[in-house]
């Protein structure tokens, strides 16, 4: 079976799942997410204003960010793409996305590859969270992160083993919760202290680095100091 079919099989597995339709907290707040993987078309034509995975599942290096956002930026998106789905009206929609996280994640990637990639466009990008959030707000508590990123974590195992990739990218602290827990390895209380013990860790047949949000308070040559390591398992 080839990888795109193998594909198709998680994305239908994703589809079933109920784990976070109706999710509370322990005071009883909506936490809830909304399936975007019910109607396999949404998901396979353009999950995300990052990235198209099923152009993507031969990747050497795979980020793994924290959730995709809110569920109406999606929709809007996929809108604009089934109304004309072709790749120049692809990359016309994904120049529309102008936030901070990707400027800059994409200028520490490109400026510590020296000349290896040149964007985002060959890197496998998906989340520890995989469904969508309700409301507008990319932030916040409009979601339970531990009980959510628990209950993706086989998703996530399967898309490592259907992309294999070299070098796996972690931003933020519960992607790389989630990997621990896979793979079965320990990281400290905080991402800080984690990358300060631990600045790459090494699992079967790829290497996981975990890297500082790229909009986080951390000095340039700081979070340039573990984009760089991204280069030497590549």
């Amino acid at each position: 079976m080839i990888k795109e079919e193998y594909f198709d099989s998680l994305i239908f597995d994703m589809g079933n799942c109920r784990r976070c339709i109706e999710l509370k907290n322990r005071n009883e707040k909506d936490c809830s997410l909304i399936n975007i993987y019910k109607d396999n078309k949404f998901a396979k034509k353009i999950p995300s204003i990052w990235t198209d995975w099923y152009n993507r599942i031969n990747a050497k290096i795979m980020i793994i960010g924290q959730d995709w956002g809110p569920f109406v930026d999606m929709k809007r998106l996929n809108i604009e793409y089934l109304q004309e789905e072709n790749k120049n009206n692809w990359i016309r929609l994904i120049e529309t996305e102008k936030s901070s996280t990707k400027k800059m994640l994409t200028k520490y990637i490109v400026e510590s590859s020296k000349g290896k990639v040149n964007n985002l466009d060959e890197i496998y990008i998906t989340n520890a969270i995989m469904c969508a959030r309700k409301g507008t707000q990319y932030r916040g508590n409009g979601i339970d992160l531990k009980k959510s990123t628990y209950n993706c974590k086989e998703y996530l195992k399967k898309q490592i083993e259907i992309v294999k990739p070299k070098v796996i990218l972690t931003l933020g602290y519960y992607p790389l919760k989630s990997l621990s827990e896979l793979y079965e390895f320990k990281i400290k209380d905080t991402l800080k202290a984690t990358i300060q013990n631990t600045p790459f860790i090494k699992k079967e047949d790829f290497t996981i680095i975990p890297l500082y949000h790229p909009v986080a308070q951390i000095k340039k040559e700081e979070q340039l100091e573990q984009y760089n390591r991204i280069w030497e398992h590549y």
